[in-house]
């Protein structure tokens, strides 16, 4: 890490982007004290963590990684076993939270018997067994087939608007943080990049993304590449997409007119993944 500063407020959903071998797992290890950071410090629930100890872990919930449980042991027994680690859980509690990941009909089902999505929110549930006011998850949806994403998905934003919960969302899946995430950070090599609201990062007007459908979109590349008001431009599978200012998108519809070309739609767009691509484009060349 190089002098990284992350500020999650309380009630966000936090998106924490990075490519491969960025930082983010480290960082989320250090944060839960798995790893000892060289130097620096950080604050948990407004707390410094070499004064508040462990004591602080019990208002944190976490999942890293792949959840593993007792697979010959229930859903219900798992739980009841990973509460007793730290004070123990009634049964209460236990059903209430595998209703609100949705597996209170499979309560008492062995956990060999569960899909990889199931035990997905199953690795939730545990997370969520002292209530606490943070949690902290890394990749809850990897490996997930559309149908698991979209559960997750749901799960996570009930949990900040329904349990009162602060989330630190970290995953690879830019559409997933685009459409959960409320707040976001984007790390490389150990660096922070950009953080804030995503509303506000998503609606900076140098990172939208106008697509342009044309009769000759190979001619439209050629002529638009040698505009010094277009900041960037890629053509996939006959779709031009190209950078420019919201305040230039007139001038870029006037541009192919005047050249004759014929002009089917000209459709502005920002998404995340243009945002994130734009920004390590830029700073790796």
């Amino acid at each position: 890490m190089k002098d990284l500063n992350l500020s999650v407020e309380r009630g966000q959903i936090f998106g924490f982007l990075g490519p491969n071998g960025a930082g983010k797992s480290t960082t989320i290890r250090m944060l839960l004290n798995l790893i000892r950071p060289c130097s620096g410090s950080f604050e948990l629930l407004s707390k410094k963590l070499r004064y508040s100890g462990q004591k602080i872990y019990s208002r944190i919930g976490a999942l890293v990684e792949k959840p593993d449980f007792y697979l010959y042991l229930s859903a219900e027994k798992n739980l009841q076993i990973l509460g007793s680690l730290s004070g123990g859980v009634d049964k209460e509690r236990i059903y209430e939270i595998l209703k609100i990941v949705g597996l209170q009909d499979r309560a008492r089902d062995n956990v060999r018997n569960y899909s990889h999505g199931m035990k997905q929110r199953l690795g939730i549930a545990q997370a969520l067994l002292h209530r606490p006011e943070l949690v902290i998850l890394d990749e809850p949806t990897s490996g997930l087939d559309p149908e698991g994403i979209h559960e997750i998905r749901e799960l996570i934003v009930s949990l900040a608007k329904e349990q009162d919960m602060t989330i630190v969302l970290s995953s690879h899946l830019l559409h997933e943080i685009e459409q959960v995430c409320t707040h976001m950070a984007i790390i490389d090599k150990g660096t922070l990049i950009v953080q804030g609201s995503v509303e506000e990062l998503l609606h900076k007007t140098e990172f939208y993304v106008t697509e342009i459908s044309v009769d000759n979109p190979e001619r439209a590349l050629n002529h638009l590449k040698t505009e010094k008001w277009v900041k960037d431009i890629t053509m996939e599978n006959g779709l031009l997409k190209v950078h420019v200012s919201v305040e230039k998108r007139p001038a870029l519809a006037e541009f192919l007119i005047h050249n004759h070309f014929k002009v089917f739609s000209i459709v502005p767009r920002t998404s995340l993944e243009d945002y994130y691509l734009s920004l390590l484009k830029t700073r790796h060349g």
